[in-house]
């Protein structure tokens, strides 16, 4: 037998996913925004927007770690195919738009001690705006904390600036690299092996990795895709780890720059990266390799290669 009002219930949801499917729109039309959300501690509760879309995985970003406050709603889990709350991190993925009426808000209460103790979301579709990362802070920032981040802002624009005129100039890569790139060799003509070594991290999808050398260089071409549905990946540095014959990092690990035909990958496309380095007259047992994009958090990570 079923409990009582769960027949209800499945209906209402069955009602809920059904309306929305009749109004998924196309994902590529959603503009995507990065705000900041700042709570106050004041009397009553105010309800936050969030703006989702089907497809789309919106980020929110806690000052602190933040839990689901009782279960989830039947009502929202016919909606999503990925709600997580990890820490300090809640992701969203919804599968369809959310209806015009009859979704709960989602609630979460943080875990520490400091005012408000609880966020409270609204969760909406809008025609053609969804949010994909939101930073929530509880208490606004101070002058120096402002100061700190615009400092950093700036060199992170500056940083860009040079890489773009370096693209722009089209400066030839030393060693494989451009060969790699450009298709001039393949992996004929070279040392090359075919590397069946699976990340032991990755958000991107690897479909293949392939080990070069010529003369002193040493390459590895990494078939990357990104995911349908994610946000845009914009490579960014590889860090390589030279490591002994138990597997225990010999020194500090080399930053080494991320190459990629494509500017960046977008939503369900592939592309060869590549890294490369000059090779020490001995080289070690075995590698731990790390490829991340240019804000460091999505990448794939192998924590022993022997290129």
């Amino acid at each position: 037998m079923f409990p009582p009002g769960s027949l209800v219930m499945t209906a209402v949801v069955l009602l809920l996913g059904t309306a929305a499917l009749a109004q998924t729109p196309n994902t590529k039309r959603w503009r995507r925004i990065e705000r900041a959300m700042v709570l106050s501690a004041g009397a009553g509760e105010p309800v936050q927007r969030l703006r989702l879309a089907p497809g789309v995985v919106t980020t929110v970003l806690l000052d602190s770690d933040a839990v689901l406050e009782g279960e989830l709603p039947e009502a929202l889990r016919g909606l999503f195919t990925r709600l997580d709350v990890t820490g300090t991190h809640l992701l969203l993925q919804p599968v369809v738009a959310m209806p015009a009426q009859g979704v709960p808000p989602l609630v979460l209460r943080f875990t520490d001690a400091a005012a408000p103790q609880r966020l409270v979301l609204e969760l909406t579709t809008e025609a053609n705006v969804v949010d994909s990362v939101i930073d929530v802070r509880r208490h606004p920032a101070t002058v120096t904390q402002l100061e700190a981040e615009l400092v950093a802002l700036r060199e992170r624009n500056a940083l860009l600036e040079a890489r773009l005129a370096t693209a722009r100039r089209q400066v030839p890569h030393p060693g494989l690299a451009d060969a790699i790139l450009s298709g001039a060799i393949g992996i004929t003509g070279v040392l090359g092996t075919w590397m069946d070594t699976p990340a032991s991290e990755a958000e991107l999808k690897v479909r293949q990795i392939d080990s070069y050398r010529s003369g002193s260089w040493v390459a590895l071409a990494v078939n990357l895709e990104n995911p349908p549905g994610e946000a845009p990946w914009q490579p960014g540095i590889a860090r390589l780890t030279s490591l002994d014959s138990n597997g225990r990092p010999t020194g500090e690990p080399m930053e080494l720059p991320l190459l990629l035909q494509e500017p960046r990958l977008l939503p369900g496309q592939s592309a060869v990266a590549v890294v490369q380095w000059l090779a020490p007259t001995r080289p070690p047992p075995a590698y731990a390799l790390e490829l991340w994009d240019t804000d460091r958090r999505r990448g794939a990570r192998w924590t022993r290669l022997k290129p």
